[in-house]
């Protein structure tokens, strides 16, 4: 199915492009590599045992396109994707990523809406977190007058 690779393509896309932003955390696998912590929300990943440390991106990619009405009647296809900042270093923040973040997602044509921070809370476990959700025009219909 072309969607599928397509869909593919463009995560594999948009993981890279964020690797390249300063300020992402690491994580350091069991067997005691490290990667970068910019992960494609799938399960078991990271592996159980995995420490994860500083500034974590997952990325939860759309399970479907969604139509839009246009003025001119026509219509767009989007496909919309989440992505969750999780900050494990307590004495740290999401704060520092936000604008360099939504800067390469709109370089890279998405539409960006951040959702509101919420603040850790370390008498409850709570690691600050903030969710944001990124949407791009995949198709393009219009209706064509008499």
């Amino acid at each position: 199915m072309g969607n599928v690779s397509s869909l593919n393509d463009e995560i594999i896309a948009l993981k890279i492009a964020i690797e390249t932003l300063t300020g992402l955390g690491t994580y350091l696998f069991p067997a005691g590599q490290t990667l970068k912590a910019v992960a494609v929300a799938k399960p078991n990943f990271p592996p159980t045992g995995t420490q994860t440390q500083g500034l974590e991106v997952v990325i939860i990619p759309a399970e479907e396109l969604t139509m839009a009405p246009m003025l001119n009647q026509g219509a767009s296809w989007v496909r919309s994707h989440k992505i969750i900042l999780k900050q494990w270093d307590s004495q740290d923040t999401t704060l520092k990523i936000i604008e360099p973040l939504v800067e390469l997602l709109m370089q890279l044509n998405y539409s960006v809406n951040v959702g509101l921070r919420l603040i850790p809370n370390p008498k409850i476990g709570n690691i600050e977190t903030r969710n944001l959700t990124i949407s791009k025009t995949i198709i393009n219909r219009r209706k064509h007058g008499n």
